[in-house]
């Protein structure tokens, strides 16, 4: 295994798990868990906003850290 492949693993796992630690996050903001909501200042009109573009950046992370472990 190359120093390129191993860097790419590396670099997918990563972002995979950052990509799941933001969909978590999501959740704990639409939730209120831990308060969450109340600490970063976010109205209640906009919780949808952040959920979704929560959720889509998340997935988005995700699916690319997993084409880049993935990778062929």
């Amino acid at each position: 295994m190359n120093a390129k492949r191993i860097l790419s693993k590396i670099v997918g796992v990563t972002q995979t798990a950052i990509g799941g630690f933001i969909m978590l996050f999501a959740f704990f903001v639409f939730y209120n868990i831990f308060n969450i909501q109340t600490v970063f200042g976010f109205s209640a009109e906009a919780i949808g906003l952040y959920l979704w573009a929560f959720i889509i950046f998340g997935l988005l992370s995700a699916i690319s850290g997993l084409f880049l472990f993935y990778e062929p």
